[in-house]
């Protein structure tokens, strides 16, 4: 069991990790109108073959350690609902790649900075609730 909260923690740290990484590598590249091909997929490499599946196995592992532990809290529910954002925040990054792939033209700095904002908000409540376990 701690083996599989070992790998939870883990693939957590790195998915929170890229999520506040990959809205800079976005809003750098398509301010830079950078119009080389190679550059402008890399956002999207990351995104799809290094953050989701990260992000599928912090979920999953997330998943086995609560149901192994058998902890129904107020907390984790909370905590459970701030992921789900989470989640929500990771889907939002795949659509400004979209956006920046469709209309290299606009600038997107301003969604960006709020995606990586919220995304920071959620993960350091995200970490109070665990470390405290308020309720």
């Amino acid at each position: 069991m701690p083996w599989m909260l070992l790998l939870h923690i883990s693939t957590m740290l790195c998915w929170c990790g890229s999520l506040l990484y990959l809205p800079a590598l976005i809003a750098n590249i398509a301010k830079t109108n950078q119009t080389d091909e190679s550059s402008r997929q890399i956002p999207r490499m990351v995104f799809t073959q290094i953050i989701t599946p990260i992000a599928l196995l912090a979920i999953i592992s997330g998943t086995i350690v609560f149901l192994r532990m058998k902890t129904i809290a107020v907390w984790l529910i909370v905590k459970l609902t701030l992921v789900c954002a989470l989640v929500i925040c990771h889907t939002l990054n795949g659509w400004l790649i979209l956006r920046m792939e469709n209309s290299p033209e606009k600038p997107m700095p301003l969604a960006c900075l709020c995606l990586g904002v919220v995304s920071a908000i959620l993960i350091i409540t995200i970490i109070w609730l665990v470390l405290a376990k308020p309720f």
